[in-house]
């Protein structure tokens, strides 16, 4: 089989990520996350772990790489939850053996993931707790969104999770996550702290100034004020 071939079915595993809800939707009701969508957010917070722990951009995006594929043999093998993991033997080694076999480049690969789950390395440490991390950001979200199922995980995480994570500044990222809301980053960015918008304009309109100084100017109704 020609090589292009290999690449081309290990691109069409990736794809099907897309379409895979991650398994803990059954206990958390209204997930909205996918394995692909997971393993994305994980490998921004791999990367912004490990600069944060000291290391290289090198390094970052090594812990970065980590992450985009630290899920990628779940194409083969689903998603297994905190249930099934106790009736279901993971045969994660060979999902990922198969999955790189006969690519020019599946060693390296395959070498990638093998640092990562032996956990040993500062890379693979800072990509682990970025996996978990990412776990609680979602349980957070929901949280916020009223979901009670997710707010017991999330606070459990506490006191079940935290305490395994490797790395300080993931143990400090998560804490900080806790005292936040899903809305801070940009509230603290364009609304003052008296909670007033800092550029008028966007929350009323490109022509605030001008309407201010003179309301006759244009009718309410017009066009030009939607904009």
């Amino acid at each position: 089989m020609k090589s292009s071939k290999k690449v081309l079915f290990l691109i069409e595993q990736a794809g099907t990520l897309l379409q895979m809800p991650r398994s803990h939707v059954r206990t958390l009701g209204n997930a909205f996350d996918t394995i692909a969508s997971h393993s994305h957010h994980v490998s921004i917070m791999a990367y912004c772990i490990a600069r944060m722990e000291g290391l290289n951009h090198e390094d970052g995006m090594k812990a970065l790489a980590m992450g985009s594929l630290h899920d990628l043999a779940e194409g083969r093998m689903a998603d297994l939850d905190f249930i099934s993991k106790n009736y279901t033997k993971d045969k994660e080694e060979e999902a990922i053996k198969d999955q790189f076999h006969g690519l020019e480049f599946g060693g390296d690969l395959k070498k990638l993931l093998e640092e990562y789950h032996k956990r040993k390395s500062p890379i693979a440490k800072c990509a682990k707790d970025a996996d978990q991390l990412a776990q609680m950001y979602h349980e957070w979200v929901l949280m916020w969104r009223g979901n009670k199922l997710a707010q017991q995980w999330f606070e459990g995480d506490f006191s079940a999770r935290l305490p395994y994570f490797h790395t300080e500044s993931g143990k400090q990222l998560a804490l900080e996550l806790k005292d936040s809301n899903p809305n801070e980053w940009w509230w603290d960015e364009f609304v003052t702290k008296a909670g007033r918008p800092k550029n008028k304009e966007h929350l009323v309109g490109k022509n605030y100034a001008g309407t201010k100084k003179n309301k006759k100017s244009r009718p309410v109704h017009s066009n030009q004020n939607r904009k």
